[in-house]
């Protein structure tokens, strides 16, 4: 998402704007005292620890979807500066499960989708097809929950047929190069995991936690309309060099290039969170640029004292030196909102 200075004013101090000298800068948040939530009642209470995809509609920060890899709801809230508030109650999620693994938020102007990861059980690596669904509605400007959701499987039957996903697609293409917790005989095969997708030109771009391989991490896009209605999908695969164990954790737009939260791959080492900015999402090597690390030092904790993780930014303000990010965390109570300033620049 995008708003204009004139309405989310930059409060930072100077002690919080991360210098642009180097890549890889640890850039710390404006405050690390969270935003305030007033949550929306997910019928799942973790869900609110979970959060994982948030997008707002071009232009209204006082509607914008929030997005959870627990349950199968979604919901609307308001966002103003320092602070996020529901809108009316969550609303359920047209998913063959009671779980969905919804892993990201988009729009395009005229709708909002939702992308499932596409992937297995982290745990147990069992299969679980209701993962392997985009959905699609209309943004309404009355700000009224989506009569009708279209869901589409023609993702997945896409992945299966490109080359770049041969052998971590399907059953037993379990997460990550280690076992799963539950099931020690399987090995790790990197598997299909989806974690971003952000909405540029008629296209749809999903940004992969794995596979990722040999420090690269791949970047899907297909045609928005064909996606769902029909036609020539168009898909291509572009690769990111992102560093080893590392792979897409989130997107969005800025400026009409794509921002990407990238941080642990599915292994979930100890590594830096960064943001890149994508200059050519398109088919092979793209060009990509580490902007900075997110220094979460002092950020909240979640209930057993460990970092949380973060996994939804969307893009706050944009000025000609910075891009300002509200980042969202995993483990964090209502997604822990933070504020970062990203130098435009390496």
């Amino acid at each position: 998402m995008n708003f204009s200075a004139s309405r989310f004013v930059v409060l930072a101090a100077a002690a919080s704007l991360c210098p642009s000298a180097l890549a890889a800068e640890l850039c710390p948040p404006e405050s690390t005292t969270p935003w305030s939530v007033s949550a929306p009642a997910f019928s799942k209470a973790d869900a609110r620890e979970n959060i994982s995809g948030f997008v707002c509609a071009p232009d209204a920060p006082d509607y914008c979807l929030v997005v959870a890899d627990e349950g199968r709801e979604a919901a609307f809230v308001s966002l103003h500066e320092g602070g996020l508030a529901a809108i009316g109650a969550p609303f359920a999620l047209p998913v063959a499960s009671h779980e969905f693994d919804a892993e990201g938020a988009t729009t395009d102007g005229k709708f909002l989708y939702i992308a499932g990861s596409q992937s297995v059980k982290r745990r147990t690596c069992e299969d679980h097809p209701a993962n392997r669904v985009v959905l699609r509605f209309d943004v309404d400007p009355a700000r009224r929950p989506p009569v009708t959701i279209k869901s589409t499987g023609e993702l997945w039957k896409i992945i299966e047929s490109l080359p770049e996903f041969a052998g971590h697609a399907g059953p037993n293409a379990c997460l990550g190069d280690n076992s799963p917790q539950r099931r020690p005989d399987l090995p790790g095969k990197q598997g299909v995991n989806i974690e971003g997708v952000a909405a540029k030109d008629g296209r749809l771009y999903f940004g992969f936690r794995g596979p990722a391989i040999d420090g690269e991490a791949l970047l899907l896009g297909v045609d928005a309309k064909a996606l769902f209605e029909g036609g020539v999908a168009a898909p291509s695969v572009a690769r990111i060099k992102v560093g080893k164990k590392r792979a897409i954790r989130d997107l969005t737009i800025a400026d009409g290039a794509l921002l990407a939260l990238v941080g642990p791959d599915d292994d979930n080492l100890p590594l830096n969170y960064s943001v890149f900015r994508i200059e050519s999402p398109y088919q092979g090597s793209a060009r990509a640029a580490e902007l900075a690390a997110l220094d979460l030092d002092k950020a909240p904790r979640d209930e057993k004292g460990e970092p949380i993780k973060p996994e939804a930014i969307a893009l706050l303000d944009a000025t000609p030196e910075r891009y300002r990010l509200l980042v969202l965390s995993d483990g964090g109570e209502d997604g822990a909102p933070l504020v970062f300033n990203i130098p435009r620049r390496p």
